[in-house]
C-alpha cells in the first residue's frame, strides 16, 4: 500500500468532524473521495448484520433494505474477496441479477454501488459501500482509496471486537493485506499508471505473472512495492 496516500487518507479522517466516531468518519471521507452520494459501513456475523455508520441516512437506509431483501451488491459482498463494483443500478443486468434491490437504488437516483468486503483472511466481518448518483466505474485511484479505507475499517472493526480502544487511524504499521486485496491494489496502481480499466489492469497481471512463471501475489507484491512497473 502506498505510503503517500495511506499518510493522505489517515490525515483526511483526523481532519474529519472529531464529534464523530472513527468509522463515521470512515464514511464521510469514503463519500468525499469516492464522489459518492453516501458510504456506510456494515459488521456482519455469523449472518447477524448490523449498522455501524453511514455518511447521511441514505446510506444507511439502502444498506437496510439489501440485507432484508437478501439481494444487492452489499449483501452479496458476504460471498465475495474482491471489491463488488456495479457501474449502472439501471441496467438490464442489474435489473435481473437484483430485483429486489435495483427499483430502490433507482428510486433514490443512485447509478452505481461500490462494495468493498472487510475481511480478515478469509473470515467476512462486513462490507464499506459507496453509493453514486453518476454511473460508471470508479478511477483508479478511486479504486485504491477505497481498498485502503477498507483496510483501515478493518483493522478498527478487530479492534473493537477484541475490546481494545480506538487509537490513531495511522499506526506505525500498515493496515494488514490479504494477498487479494494486495492484488486489487496492485491493479489499481497498474490501472492509473497505464490509464486504463480495472479489469485490463488485472489482464496485464496475471498475464504478466504466466510469462514469469511465478504466482500472481508476488508480481502484485513486487508492484505494490514498487519493485516491478508494468509497461504497454
Amino acid at each position: 500500500m502506498p505510503n503517500q496516500r495511506l499518510s493522505f487518507i489517515s490525515d483526511k479522517i483526523r481532519e474529519s468532524d472529531a464529534s464523530l466516531s472513527l468509522v463515521h468518519r470512515f464514511c464521510v471521507v469514503a463519500a468525499e473521495l469516492l464522489r459518492a452520494q453516501s458510504a456506510s459501513i456494515a459488521l456482519v456475523i455469523d449472518q447477524a448484520y448490523s449498522a455501524i455508520a453511514a455518511s447521511s441516512p441514505l446510506g444507511t437506509l439502502l444498506e437496510e433494505q439489501q440485507f432484508a431483501f437478501g439481494d444487492g451488491p452489499t449483501y452479496d459482498s458476504r460471498e465475495s474477496p474482491i471489491p463488488i463494483i456495479v457501474e449502472d443500478m439501471t441496467d438490464r443486468h442489474s435489473a435481473q441479477k437484483w430485483p429486489a434491490f435495483a427499483p430502490v437504488a433507482s428510486k433514490h437516483d443512485i447509478r452505481a454501488v461500490y462494495a468493498f468486503p472487510l475481511r480478515v483472511g478469509s473470515a467476512y466481518l462486513g462490507v464499506l459501500t459507496v453509493y453514486r448518483v453518476e454511473h460508471g466505474e470508479p478511477t483508479a485511484q478511486e479504486y485504491a482509496d477505497g481498498l485502503i479505507l477498507a483496510a483501515l475499517a478493518t483493522n478498527e472493526l478487530v479492534r473493537q471486537q477484541a475490546g481494545i480502544a480506538a487509537g490513531d487511524v495511522l499506526s506505525s504499521s500498515e493496515p494488514g493485506l490479504s494477498d487479494q486485496s494486495t492484488v486489487q491494489i496492485a491493479a489499481g496502481m497498474v490501472a492509473e499508471a497505464l490509464n486504463c480499466s480495472i479489469v485490463s489492469a488485472l489482464v496485464r497481471i496475471r498475464a504478466r505473472a504466466f510469462a514469469d512463471d511465478k504466482p500472481v501475489n508476488d508480481i502484485a507484491r513486487a508492484i505494490v512495492a514498487r519493485e516491478l512497473i508494468l509497461t504497454k
